[in-house]
Parts: C-alpha cells; sequence; structure tokens
C-alpha cells in the first residue's frame, strides 16, 4: 500500500516537499510503515524530462490544488494554488476533461486534467490556443496523447518510488535481523537518504554490539573463572530455595557433583538440629524482610562424613525490589570449629592441671613443714621435690601434655646415677603413660631415688637398683605393677619408721591413682611394688 501527501514546507529542509508512505510486508510476514520525503523540485525535473514540446505546459497538483510540480517555470509557481477553474474542478472531483482555461502566467490554453484514483493527485498538460489552432487535428493528437503520458507516468512514477522504498524497506529489516543474532553487517548504498541514514546507523549499531559483546564475553569468562575456582563454596538458589547454578568448591563441600546439586534444596546435606534456623531465615529473604543473613549449619558429606559450614545468603532483587535469586557463599569451618573445641578443651584442661599442681606443691610445703626437720632441711627437701616435678612435666610439655613414656621418666629421675650402667637396670614393655599416672610416678621415683641415695643401695659403691614392670589386662582393665629393688644396700638395722617420703608414696599411689602400695625393707635395701590401673579410669588429666 503506497500513499503519497499533500504538499508542504518540509521541517528541516524548509521547501516545498511530498511524503510517500508505504506499508512494507518482509519475507517473514513483519510489517514496517516507512515513510520517504521528496522535494517538489525532484518531481519537476522528471516532469521536466519528459520532453513536452517548448510551449505546452506540464502540471501536477495536489488533492488540495496546489501545484507540485511544472514543466515550466517551476521555480516560480510550484507550491503556489492552480488556476481558479482548476482548483473547482479538482474539488469536485472531476476524473478527467477537456477545458478552455488561462495559465497562471496568462496565456489562453487548452488543457486536458486526469485524476490518479491511486494518489488523488491530478495530472494538467495545457495546450496554448495559438497551437491548436495553427493545427487543430495535429494539437489534438499532441493533447490527447500527452494526457495519456502524464498518467502513465504519475502512475509509474507513484509505482518505482513505492518499489524502491519498499526494496529498501525489505533491506532494512533484514539488517536489523542479522543485527539481533549478533552478526557484523555492511549497508548498501539504496539512493533514498533516509534509508542509507537508517542503514548506517544499523551498521554502527552492530559495531557497537559487536564491541561490547566481545568485552562482555571477555568479563564474563573471567567472572566465570573467579566463580569456578573461589576458594569458598558459591551457589545460587532460587525462591524455593534450589540450586539454579554451583561452583567447584560448592561441589567439593560434600563431595556431590553438579548435576547432583542443580535442582536440589539447598538444605539437602543440613542436620535437622540446624535446618529450622536457616530455613526461617531464607523465608524472610524471600518475603523481602532480610537482604542478607548469616548462619552456620552442621551437614553431611556423601561419604558419610560430617562437617560445618558458615553461610552468607545475599538475596538479589529486580527493578520492583521483588526477589529473584539468593547468593549462597558457604565457607567450610569444620577446622575451625575443632580447632575452637580443641582450645576449649585444652583451657579447661590448662584450669585443671594448675589446680592439681597447686595443690600438689600446697602438700609438699605442708607435709616438709611438718616433717620435724629443720627448716633449712625442710626448704631443700621441699625445693628438690619441686624439680622432680618440673622434671615430669617438662616431659609432658615435649608430648603437649599427651603423656609421656615410663621408662623416659624413670632415666630422667635415675639419670644422674647411671654413669655406672651396672649400678642402674630398667626393663619392662612400653607404656605411655596418660598425663596424671606420668606425674605421680614422676613424683614416686624421684622420692624413691632420693631413699636410695641417702640411705639405701645408691650410698654405697656397691649398691644397685632394679627397676621392673608388667602390664596385666586389656583396655579399661589394664593394671600396670611396677617392681623398685635396691640390692647390696648397708644392711638395714630393724624397720625404720616411715618418714615423708612413705607417706607422700602412699598418698599419690592410693588416692590419686586409685592403686595399691606394698613397701617393704628387705636386708640390703628397700624394695617397693606399686600397681595402677591404666585403663580409662587412671587416664584422667592431671
Amino acid at each position: 500500500m503506497i500513499r503519497i501527501s499533500n504538499l508542504y514546507t518540509g521541517i528541516m529542509a524548509r521547501q516545498p516537499t511530498v511524503s510517500v508512505d508505504s506499508l512494507v510486508t518482509a519475507k517473514d510476514g513483519s510489517e514496517l510503515f516507512v515513510t520517504v520525503n521528496m522535494l517538489a523540485s525532484t518531481v519537476s525535473r522528471i516532469l521536466a524530462d519528459q520532453g513536452l514540446p517548448p510551449v505546452w505546459i506540464g502540471a501536477i497538483v495536489d488533492r488540495n490544488g496546489v501545484l507540485v510540480a511544472r514543466s515550466r517555470d517551476a521555480d516560480r509557481f510550484v507550491g503556489k494554488p492552480a488556476t481558479p477553474d482548476s482548483k473547482e474542478r479538482i474539488r469536485a472531483g472531476v476524473r478527467e476533461g477537456v477545458f478552455e482555461s488561462v495559465s497562471l502566467d496568462g496565456i489562453s490554453t487548452v488543457l486536458a486534467l486526469s485524476r490518479s484514483p491511486g494518489s488523488g493527485w491530478s495530472t494538467i498538460v495545457a495546450v496554448p490556443q495559438s497551437e491548436i489552432a495553427a493545427a487543430p487535428w495535429r494539437s489534438a493528437l499532441y493533447l490527447a496523447g500527452a494526457g495519456g503520458f502524464l498518467l502513465f507516468l504519475g502512475t509509474m512514477l507513484a509505482w518505482r518510488v513505492g518499489r524502491g522504498i519498499a526494496s529498501s524497506a525489505e533491506g532494512l529489516v533484514t539488517l536489523a535481523q542479522r543485527l539481533g543474532r549478533g552478526e557484523p553487517i555492511t549497508v548498501p548504498a539504496s539512493g533514498l537518504a533516509e534509508i542509507d541514514r537508517v542503514g548506517s546507523a544499523l551498521a554502527s549499531a552492530s559495531t557497537v554490539l559487536c564491541e561490547r559483546e566481545a568485552a562482555l564475553r571477555t568479563s564474563e569468562a573471567s567472572l566465570r573463572a573467579t566463580h569456578d575456582n573461589a576458594a569458598v563454596g558459591i551457589a545460587e538458589v532460587d525462591r524455593d530455595g534450589r540450586f539454579i547454578s554451583v561452583n567447584e568448591a560448592r561441589c567439593q563441600l560434600t563431595g556431590h557433583t553438579r548435576e547432583e546439586l542443580i535442582g536440589q534444596h539447598f538444605a539437602h546435606a543440613t542436620h535437622a538440629a540446624s535446618l529450622n534456623h536457616d530455613l526461617e531465615l531464607f523465608a524472610r529473604q524471600v518475603a523481602g524482610e532480610l537482604d542478607t543473613y548469616t548462619t552456620e549449619s552442621q551437614f553431611t558429606r556423601k561419604d558419610g562424613n560430617g562437617g560445618w559450614a558458615r553461610i552468607t545468603s545475599t538475596a538479589l532483587l529486580d527493578a520492583y525490589g521483588g526477589f529473584l535469586y539468593a547468593v549462597r557463599v558457604v565457607e567450610d569451618i569444620t577446622e575451625r570449629r575443632e580447632a575452637d573445641r580443641r582450645q576449649k578443651l585444652l583451657v579447661d584442661e590448662l584450669n585443671h592441671r594448675v589446680k592439681n599442681t597447686l595443690a600438689t606443691v600446697q602438700s609438699l610445703a605442708w607435709q616438709a613443714n611438718r616433717s620435724g626437720a629443720t627448716p633449712q632441711v625442710a626448704q631443700q627437701r621441699f625445693q628438690e621435690r619441686l624439680l622432680a616435678l618440673s622434671r615430669t612435666h617438662n616431659l609432658l610439655n615435649e608430648t603437649h601434655w599427651e603423656g609421656a613414656s615410663l621408662r623416659t621418666i624413670l632415666e630422667t629421675e635415675l639419670g644422674p646415677y647411671m654413669m655406672t650402667p651396672s649400678r642402674i637396670r630398667i626393663g619392662g614393655p612400653d607404656v605411655q603413660l596418660a598425663p596424671k599416672p606420668a606425674v605421680v610416678l614422676g613424683m614416686a621415683f624421684h622420692e624413691l631415688a632420693t631413699n636410695a641415695v641417702k640411705y639405701g643401695a645408691l650410698s654405697t659403691p656397691s649398691g644397685k637398683v632394679q627397676v621392673g614392670w608388667t602390664i596385666d589386662g586389656w583396655n579399661d582393665s589394664a593394671l600396670l605393677t611396677v617392681d623398685w629393688c635396691e640390692l647390696d644396700g648397708p644392711v638395714l638395722e630393724g624397720q625404720p619408721s616411715p618418714g615423708f617420703g612413705s607417706r607422700l608414696l602412699r598418698q599419690t599411689i592410693t588416692r590419686e591413682l586409685a592403686g595399691h602400695l606394698d613397701m617393704r625393707f628387705e636386708r640390703e635395701g628397700a624394695c617397693c611394688t606399686m600397681s595402677i590401673p591404666i585403663g580409662p579410669a587412671g587416664q584422667q588429666a592431671a
């Protein structure tokens, strides 16, 4: 469909102009309404090129009776009304006819008028009456032929313009489709300024879009690489809590593949004890009450092992503030939780050990003061026992208070007297003692060694000390028996009275370790048998 406007003054050109409107249907069925503006001077040049006799006057008049083109003096008359009688015939809807008239430049003429049914424009050919009088038959023939030719010319002009517009518009549709697919485009010249300007704009837009798409692909690849290689788990979930996307760290957190997680609810591996709080916060986030929240939850991995995670959920909203999806950053805090637990355990254990150590020191001081010895002797004994306690603590510090070897404790206490290997004999299976029995036995061995040096086998050059131990039973019922025996020492005359050392041994072995002590004073030296449980009941922290 082609529609041609009446003559008007163009806004941009400020010259007489007509518009040709065309509804174009592309190959894919889409429709475009295209308008092309044409200067009236262009129509006048087309009319002048038709070769009318010089004295004849050809004119094209719009539906309002205004001259659009004129073969003679176009600059003078285009844009002005036609002669009054011609305007009257046009308004009256006269389709065609031959009439006598006077042209706008005052020449008496016989004119032929023909109205185009498509555009509503009229084509007029005026022949001076002097030409008609000179050759009536020739003029009439010319007049009829010229009228028909101009009518054909107007029709062909409208068809060619419309066809050119339609073809160019179809080209624009094709370019727009290629632009939508992101393909680069080039625009050939069409000869129509408006079409060429639109095509040039499409080509520029194609270049800009290609550059932006390349930059976007680079940025997206960088973002995807960062997302996939992040050290923490990152997941996107919809409003129902189901995974939309997950990165590799999130897959490794629970041991699932990406395919296994997509579509799963984020609570698929969460323990029930910590699930309700997370679900409550997520529901509030979907409802728009929370932008971000953080929680900690316990989960179970695919292999059955457990762990802890710290989750930060952030909502992404649309332009109207509605919930789109949530980004959940998941950090594995299993090691941190375990470290916190161990730290609390160590602090509690340290408090317990300090209290026990202070109680031991207090007992040593009290026993030393009530032994009846002089202050100097009591002070010396007290210091020696503190040093023995310190040596055992040093052994435990080397193993971070996880325990100490029975053999190592004995070698530490008897080391100064082992210069001659034959004097000290130590033998028994490997036994790793818990902190509490290690401290108590360290004190006991110190008392026995001190007594041997002062009064027993180690007080003579030929004396010997023999220490052996055995383990009976397993696990909870395991019982450690230690035999301390002095040989070739001074001959005892009668049974010595129990002193502080004997009382300390009995108190620590029987009360603190729930064990049994058998202290004997043989003729060649003291013998001591200690039996203590070393199962869980006997390995509590000191």
